[in-house]
């Protein structure tokens, strides 16, 4: 992954990536469009990434890599289970509700079965899967922690944590006294 700093070409190129696979899903993203977005010449997304999946690659492990620092340092503050559990799960929603490019992209990404959904499962998706359920596991042994399938609670979490942001303009036709990005 390439280390960048903000104002760098290659960090703005993951910012309007993001963007834009989030936007349109992969294949309908142009590489025209993320260039103008980060106001940076069209062969810079060559010159840096050498390609546009291996620039949709860097920006989904730039935006993975962001998240497990976020939910690291408070699961990590928490005391017991149950409150790293909680904390983990507070730290998502407010990831999901800062970048909700990630959930975007998977939803874009995750309908139909193909190499990229395999990359993201095999780099990202399966080591969450096993981090939440992992928690999950250790909960159930008490027996006031309700007897919910992991996987069923795993898409309940992602789902419920960012549905609210990844369909944010739906969510102000619905309320418009609401705004989802507050």
């Amino acid at each position: 992954m390439i280390k960048a700093d903000a104002t760098s070409t290659p960090s703005k190129l993951l910012d309007a990536a993001l963007v834009e696979f989030a936007a349109h899903g992969y294949d309908a993203a142009s590489t025209r469009a993320i260039a103008a977005r980060a106001g940076v010449h069209q062969p810079q997304i060559n010159y840096h990434f050498s390609s546009k999946a291996a620039l949709w690659r860097a920006a989904v492990d730039h935006l993975f890599a962001q998240l497990a620092a976020d939910i690291a340092p408070a699961v990590t503050a928490a005391g017991d289970d149950r409150a790293r559990f909680a904390a983990a799960v507070r730290a998502f929603v407010h990831f999901a509700a800062a970048h909700p490019e990630l959930n975007r992209i998977m939803v874009h990404e995750s309908t139909v079965e193909s190499d990229r959904l395999r990359w993201l499962v095999d780099t990202h998706v399966r080591a969450a899967f096993a981090f939440v359920t992992s928690m999950w596991h250790t909960l159930r042994t008490d027996p006031a922690t309700p007897p919910i399938d992991e996987t069923v609670l795993y898409y309940l979490l992602v789902g419920g944590a960012s549905l609210l942001y990844v369909n944010a303009a739906e969510a102000r036709l619905l309320r418009p006294d609401l705004d989802p990005t507050d």
